[in-house]
């Protein structure tokens, strides 16, 4: 691989990691919505609702409980779903 791609990848990668969202007040959420299988929005509580997105699969049956109050994205063990810890992806504040 030239130098020259290995530079953009590594850019591209800072880029995408300065990007990582927080939250806060997470345990608050009274509730879920899934919005596709791996993609989860939490509800009713303090402040904005949260987008969570994870490589673990939410349905609208999915027991889940949330580990962490505050957390960013690429975070672990952040939800416990069905009887796994579940690590977080990508967070969004929805506004």
């Amino acid at each position: 691989m030239s130098m020259q791609k290995i530079v953009f990848v590594l850019m591209l990668l800072m880029t995408a990691s300065a990007n990582a969202d927080c939250v806060i007040s997470a345990k608050s959420k009274r509730s879920y919505v899934v919005l596709d299988s791996h993609t989860i929005m939490l509800k009713n509580g303090i402040g904005a609702d949260i987008i969570i997105k994870s490589f673990a699969f939410f349905n609208t049956a999915s027991q889940l409980t949330v580990l962490k109050d505050s957390f960013c994205s690429f975070e672990n063990a952040v939800l416990y779903v069905d009887g796994e810890v579940v690590d977080v992806q990508q967070v969004t504040n929805v506004h």
